[in-house]
């Protein structure tokens, strides 16, 4: 069954005339014919009777002419909404999202982009960090935010750099180290280091082990917790240390923390899309993210 044969059932369901019906389509009124004809074999039915005087529905043809313009409503939205996706102006938006992560920049070009696609349906869909690239490449999301040691190997993504944030230790505000300009990860080696679960962090260990690597020493590990309000909570009650970006450390004063910087080299925030076929919204959230990062605060490279 073709969309033709379709369309010239409809012409001739509303002319009840098959010279009036190939005039409106500007075909041959025998091509017409044996398109209905053929059209009727295929369905096993007969949609019209054809006399010498007229011709008219019958009740199955009726049937299928009222069913008939309700597909084709259908069947026109769904071009429209099709060729909309595609000039990337209609359509679903999912962008990868992460509770953990504090970048005020992206949720004002979320409200930016929302504004200047009012037909575009954005969901925000919240994933570890560490499963972002995983979502890109099974279709769950268009853009993702990534850390440079969750990107493997990345031949099929593109990347924009979104931040860099300072490496700080947390300690307690009675730490001998507390109130030093820079700790050095050399001075922690005969420190506790605290945790964060590996399902919801998964590297951060192995993180540290290498940073300690570096300083000639193997770190003794502590307790585990589940979230950073959780780990901050046992450094202030100097059940140990831990690392944590500045983007993280708290903006409200606290009398029991310190957050000295450190000698570790700043961690990297990048968003990832596929670099083939990817949504073509893209580009345009990507302009929005840049107004807020670039022209309203500082440049931003990209890799």
């Amino acid at each position: 069954m073709e969309i033709r044969q379709l369309r010239y059932f409809q012409a001739v369901a509303e002319t009840l005339n098959f010279s009036r019906a190939a005039e409106r389509l500007h075909v041959a009124q025998p091509a017409l014919s044996r398109q209905i004809r053929s059209l009727e074999e295929e369905l096993g039915v007969q949609l019209l009777v054809r006399s010498t005087v007229r011709v008219r529905l019958t009740d199955a043809g009726r049937n299928f002419y009222e069913r008939l313009d309700k597909l084709q409503h259908a069947f026109e939205e769904a071009v429209n909404s099709t060729q909309a996706i595609a000039r990337g102006t209609g359509g679903h938006f999912n962008v990868g999202s992460d509770w953990r992560l504090p970048m005020p920049e992206l949720l004002k070009a979320l409200l930016s982009f929302r504004a200047s696609h009012p037909d575009v349906v954005v969901n925000l869909v919240d994933l570890p960090l560490h499963e972002h690239v995983g979502a890109l490449r099974d279709g769950r999301i268009h853009l993702g935010v990534t850390l440079p040691e969750y990107l493997g190997t990345h031949d099929d993504l593109d990347l924009m750099r979104l931040s860099t944030a300072e490496t700080r230790v947390a300690l307690a505000a009675r730490h001998p180290l507390a109130e030093e300009p820079l700790v050095r990860v050399r001075q922690l080696r005969e420190e506790t280091w605290l945790l964060l679960d590996e399902r919801t962090t998964p590297g951060y260990r192995s993180q540290i082990v290498q940073l300690c690597r570096l300083a000639q020493f193997t770190p003794r590990f502590g307790l585990v917790a589940q979230s950073i309000d959780a780990l901050l909570g046992h450094v202030a009650a100097g059940d140990g240390i831990c690392l944590i970006p500045d983007t993280l450390v708290p903006r409200s004063n606290n009398d029991l923390l310190r957050f000295p910087p450190t000698d570790c080299a700043p961690l990297e925030l990048y968003a990832a899309w596929l670099r083939e076929g990817s949504c073509p919204l893209v580009p345009a959230f990507l302009a929005s993210v840049r107004e807020e990062l670039f022209e309203k605060k500082t440049p931003m490279a990209k890799a």
